[in-house]
């Protein structure tokens, strides 16, 4: 069972504050840059095998995505610079400090995806996509400061190394797309707005996390899940991004919360094709023609369970049977109703680390005996979700 120490431990990275030491006009954390991060890695991903026939292993590439994710929410105290001289200069030791905290909370087959990441070459495609990513996200956040205050010490020279980091990577045919052209670039601007969309409209909370940072953390629950029930490789990717890209139609509508959407007779249904014709009509517009048949596998009807049979997409009813006759690369699968309980378990955990931190308003402790009484007893691929929903109420 995943633990949920080590889930609180994830989730702690929403309260870790990016750019700290510089005169910012909104607050970043984490959690955003590194959704943001793996949605960009996605993209210059995709790009690379249709454009240019790149071979990309996703799995290897999501992985090391969690990976890094995890490392940076172990080492939640250091700022970036120092983090890179150290990475560069005591990488053993840091590596040992991250394993040890570790001890404990993961078991051995997510520490064998560490150890094979940690071993891994920083020049394999799946590394250099990820670093790509990861330098594009932070040029983001930074030149919302620099536009602030362009003048401020310092300032300067931190955009022009972030530059010349983004500039090693040319090579990419996505970089040099988003270093020159608008479509694809206003994809990702889309998807980075979602950071200033904040969960749970009108309840206070702490952390008050976004709609961004919840999709990133929703799609690592997914992996973390699909991991523990043994998904095959594609229903591993198509989980991971469904579930990272399940709330992007918010980002055309804006989060509505929970007893306006089901409390309103019909709303649900009509949100829902308002959302698909948005997504339709002002989304998939920005992405590359061969990329827009699989986001919409994606983003349509996510909780579902679905797989392709002759080219069909088809919904498969019985959860049971995502497990027992379609796990396998051939049918193409989303496990809908894992995403659910990951989205759930990202809810769970935004209310109870609120009322764990003292700000507990009705509506959230509702929320999270709501969710307790929903999940009493319930199993998935035999995974037991509310031992885990329990276990993060400690």
């Amino acid at each position: 069972m995943i633990d949920p120490k080590f889930l609180h431990l994830l989730f702690s990275t929403a309260s870790i504050d990016r750019w700290n030491d510089q005169i910012r006009p909104v607050d970043f954390v984490e959690l955003d840059k590194q959704s943001h991060k793996m949605i960009t890695a996605w993209l210059l991903g995709r790009i690379e095998e249709e454009e240019n026939r790149v071979e990309i292993d996703w799995r290897k590439l999501i992985e090391y995505a969690v990976c890094e994710f995890i490392y940076r929410a172990v080492l939640t105290d250091l700022k970036p610079p120092v983090f890179h001289h150290l990475a560069k200069h005591k990488k053993r030791e840091l590596d040992a400090y991250v394993k040890k905290e570790l001890s404990g909370l993961v078991d051995e087959r997510l520490r064998a995806r560490l150890d094979a990441y940690l071993a891994s070459d920083e020049n394999g495609i799946e590394r250099r996509i990820l670093h790509a990513a990861h330098f594009l996200a932070s040029r983001w956040e930074f030149g919302i400061i620099y536009d602030f205050h362009p003048s401020a010490a310092g300032v300067g020279e931190i955009k022009l190394k972030i530059d010349m980091e983004v500039e090693d990577f040319l090579d990419l045919t996505g970089v040099r797309r988003l270093e020159m052209g608008i479509k694809s670039r206003n994809f990702l601007e889309t998807c980075a707005m979602l950071r200033f969309q904040k969960r749970w409209a009108k309840t206070p909370r702490i952390p008050q996390t976004s709609v961004l940072g919840h999709m990133f953390f929703v799609a690592v629950t997914t992996y973390l899940l699909s991991l523990e029930y043994g998904a095959c490789d594609k229903k591993l990717y198509n989980n991971f991004f469904t579930a990272l890209f399940h709330d992007i139609a918010e980002s055309l509508t804006r989060d509505i919360i929970s007893p306006v959407k089901y409390g309103v007779e019909g709303l649900d249904e009509l949100l829902g094709e308002y959302e698909k014709k948005a997504v339709e009509e002002r989304l998939l517009p920005m992405l590359p023609p061969y990329l827009r048949e699989e986001m919409r596998y994606f983003v349509n009807d996510e909780f579902d369970n679905k797989i392709r049979v002759d080219g069909r997409i088809e919904t498969v009813e019985e959860t049971s049977q995502m497990f027992s006759r379609y796990n396998s690369d051939g049918y193409d699968g989303i496990d809908g109703s894992l995403i659910k309980v990951a989205d759930h378990i990202g809810a769970f955990i935004e209310a109870a680390a609120s009322i764990q931190n003292g700000v507990n308003p009705p509506s959230l402790i509702e929320a999270k005996n709501s969710l307790l009484s929903r999940y009493e007893g319930y199993e998935i691929f035999g995974i037991e979700i509310e031992k885990i929903l329990k276990g993060l109420e400690k």
